[in-house]
């Protein structure tokens, strides 16, 4: 089975293209099962040019635009998920908002280290005055704290701290095992996306080393692209499914009313 379980729509500011354009997308490219996944209203002065997510006033209209679309399409199978920020000091109203909604599958992400967005190109020049490895070690115990937290059934894009290329040197591999025995022990599953490829760091989040000890440790994984244009719908996913089956995986698993469902790769 193919399956992109990460997209967007134009509701979050920097993505192009309306849903059923996604789906023509996703039939082209032979995908079995899509979710919709777009970003989740940040907390007050996260967002201040409403760039990196929907207004919390979007959010009913975005949940009934992909429920139409998911009731018109036998082709491929539509889910409704959303893509939440892990905001420490916004837990309680980020849980409310998820519970308020009949979500098949809920990302998490971490694109903040404090109010640092560190992934967004306009605020690149603050990794010059960054220690990379201490950036490194902040990014990976934020997405443990998230993974913890029981918001999720997915974490997206496991080492975005990449993104531009800036990685610590010497031997990951002590980080990268203990990162997945703490997703292993907080039960959630973590997405493979081709989305890296697209990024200066030019490689599948998570990186193989990553994969594979995510696969040791037994963590559930799901294929994506986080596609923010219909032309990115199913990119790279060939690339992602041959990644994941040299980790040694023979499953993956999508979401249906936050039960996880799994199926041969």
């Amino acid at each position: 089975m193919k399956i992109d379980l990460h997209m967007h729509t134009p509701r979050c500011g920097h993505a192009q293209g309306q849903p059923f354009e996604y789906v023509e997308a996703a039939r082209r490219s032979g995908l079995d099962t899509i979710a919709f996944t777009d970003h989740l209203a940040l907390p007050d002065g996260y967002d201040p040019h409403g760039a990196y997510a929907m207004r919390p006033e979007e959010l009913d209209a975005y949940v009934a635009d992909i429920q139409e679309i998911a009731a018109a399409s036998r082709s491929p199978r539509v889910l409704l998920g959303i893509e939440a920020d892990w905001v420490p000091s916004h837990v309680a109203e980020t849980a409310r908002t998820i519970a308020s909604q009949p979500f098949d599958v809920v990302l998490g992400s971490v694109h903040f280290l404090d109010d640092w967005a560190f992934d967004d190109p306009d605020h690149i020049e603050e990794w010059s005055l960054r220690d990379v490895a201490g950036a490194w070690d902040e990014y990976f115990e934020t997405l443990v704290q998230a993974a913890s937290s029981g918001l999720f059934d997915v974490m997206a894009h496991p080492d975005l701290v990449k993104k531009f290329g800036h990685v610590p040197p010497g031997d990951m591999t002590a980080l990268y095992e203990d990162v997945a025995a703490a997703l292993a022990d907080a039960g959630v599953a973590v997405e493979v996306s081709s989305a890296g490829l697209r990024k200066p760091c030019a490689e599948i989040y998570p990186s193989e080393a990553l994969l594979a000890a995510f696969r040791r440790a037994g963590v559930p994984v799901t294929t994506a692209s986080d596609a923010h244009t219909p032309a990115e719908v199913g990119a790279g996913l060939d690339e992602v499914r041959a990644a994941v089956a040299r980790a040694g995986y023979d499953a993956v698993v999508y979401f249906e009313a936050r039960e996880m469902r799994e199926v041969s790769l």
